[in-house]
C-alpha cells in the first residue's frame, strides 16, 4: 500500500518518469495502469510484475531467479558428487521465500528442476511470507526435529540464512564441508552473511543477484524512454532484460570480481 501511495503522489507531482521496484509482484499492476493513466513512462528493476498481468513495465531490468537457483544447486550437486554422496540419500529442505514475490516463486522453480535433475528429493518446504526470518527459524527447526537426515536445505535468499543457521546449531547439525554431518546449503544473492559463511565453510553456493547490471541498464532505458525511445521483445535492449550473476563458492569468492556483497561488506 506505501508503494502504491508513493507511486501514486510522484505521477500528481508530475514527473516525467518513475523507476521502480516491485515490493508486490501483483499489487505493483495497478500503480503501472495508473502511471501509464497520467502519461508518464515506468522502468521496473530486480522484481517484475506478475506473470500473467496485461499492464507491465515499458522497461524493465532484472535477474533470471529461475536460473539463479538452479545454477546454485547444481553447483552444490557437483560438490556432493566429488564428495562422494549419492543423490539418491539426499533429503532436501527446501525454503521458499515470500509467494507474493515473482522472484521467490521463479527460484522455486529453479530448485525444483535441479532437484529433478540431481534425483534429490525434497522431503519439507517452508514458506516465509513477507520474507520472516522468525518463519525461517522455526519452519526449519520444525523440520530437523522431524527429519534430522536432512543433508541439504534450498534457500530462496541469504537473507533467510540466519533463521536456517540458528536452527543447524540448535540442532548441532552446523558443520563446515568436509565434516561429517555438513549440510550442504545452496542459497542466493551473496549478501555478507553469505559471504563470511562461504569462506567459513558453512555455505557452499550463493548465486549472485546482479545489482550492477540491473541498475545500469534500468537507468540507460529509462534515459532512452525519456528520448522517445520505445522497447519491445524484438529491439536491443528488449522491454524486459535478465541478467545472470555468477554462483559464488569457496573457490571462487576471493577471485571473483564486481561482487556486491563483498564491496559493501559493513567490515570493510
Amino acid at each position: 500500500a506505501k508503494q502504491s501511495q508513493d507511486i501514486d503522489d510522484l505521477v500528481a507531482r508530475g514527473v516525467d518518469i518513475v523507476i521502480a521496484m516491485a515490493v508486490d509482484s501483483k499489487a505493483i499492476i495497478s500503480s503501472i495502469r495508473s502511471v501509464h493513466s497520467a502519461g508518464i513512462p515506468i522502468v521496473g528493476y530486480m522484481r517484475p510484475q506478475d506473470a500473467g498481468a496485461k499492464d507491465k513495465f515499458d522497461a524493465f531490468a532484472g535477474q533470471d531467479t529461475v536460473a539463479q537457483a538452479y545454477d546454485a544447486a547444481m553447483a552444490v550437486g557437483k560438490m556432493m558428487k566429488e564428495d562422494g554422496v549419492d543423490p539418491k540419500s539426499v533429503r532436501a529442505l527446501h525454503v521458499i521465500g515470500d509467494p507474493k514475490d515473482e522472484n521467490a516463486l521463479n527460484r522455486k522453480k529453479g530448485f525444483e528442476n535441479a532437484a529433478k535433475e540431481l534425483g534429490w528429493t525434497i522431503v519439507s518446504e517452508i514458506i516465509c511470507d513477507a520474507w520472516n526470518l522468525d518463519k525461517a527459524l522455526t519452519g526449519a527447526t520444525n523440520a530437523l526435529e522431524a527429519d534430522n537426515s536432512i543433508n541439504v536445505a534450498l534457500l530462496a535468499s541469504d537473507y533467510l540464512w540466519p533463521g536456517v543457521k540458528t536452527a543447524l546449531q540448535n540442532q548441532d547439525m552446523l558443520k563446515k564441508r568436509g565434516e561429517k554431518g555438513h549440510v550442504y546449503i545452496a542459497s542466493q544473492d551473496l549478501f555478507p552473511v553469505g559471504v563470511d559463511d562461504i569462506k567459513a565453510g558453512y555455505m557452499d553456493a550463493s548465486t549472485v543477484l546482479d545489482m550492477n547490471g540491473m541498475d545500469i541498464t534500468a537507468i540507460e532505458m529509462a534515459k532512452r524512454l525519456l528520448a522517445g525511445e520505445k522497447f519491445s521483445e524484438t529491439t536491443t535492449p528488449k522491454q524486459f532484460n535478465w541478467m545472470a550473476g555468477p554462483t559464488i563458492t569457496k573457490d571462487n569468492i576471493d577471485t571473483e570480481q564486481n561482487l556486491w556483497g563483498v564491496e559493501f561488506h559493513p567490515d570493510k
